[in-house]
């Protein structure tokens, strides 16, 4: 055996061994018609769930669809995900709207200037007036 099969045999062993991490989110698109569907997301928005949110969003918004996201199962809320339903707001015209979010997501949501997105908008007591 030579020291290239032992390295081989190594790295075999290693990437046998590592564990591959599933996603702690989901996203589920529920399309009502051709002009309007449900996005409803739900787990950890980390880092890792940008990426999958642009493309469903960026999709349901090609299509011309008006999108509500629901976010009432989101347990936490990175800001990069929500300048993510931003962008995409601001790039349909106002046909994004968010929907019942969990107190962690409304307050990332509204410390980046977003609360006029919640269908449910009222000012929250946690921002100076």
């Amino acid at each position: 055996m030579t020291v290239t099969d032992i390295a081989r045999q190594v790295l075999e062993d290693r990437v046998s061994d590592s564990t591959v991490q599933t996603p702690r989110y989901s996203i589920e698109v529920e399309s009502y018609s051709d002009s309007y569907a449900v996005l409803r997301v739900s787990g950890d928005l980390d880092m890792s769930s940008r990426t999958a949110l642009t493309h469903n969003l960026g999709q349901l918004t090609a299509s011309g669809a008006d999108v509500l996201i629901d976010l009432s199962a989101v347990s936490f809320m990175y800001s990069g995900a929500v300048n993510a339903v931003i962008t995409s707001a601001l790039a349909s015209d106002g046909s994004v709207r968010v929907f019942a979010p969990t107190r962690p997501a409304r307050m990332v949501i509204e410390s980046l200037g977003a609360a006029a997105l919640l269908v449910d908008h009222r000012p929250s007591s946690l921002l100076p007036r």
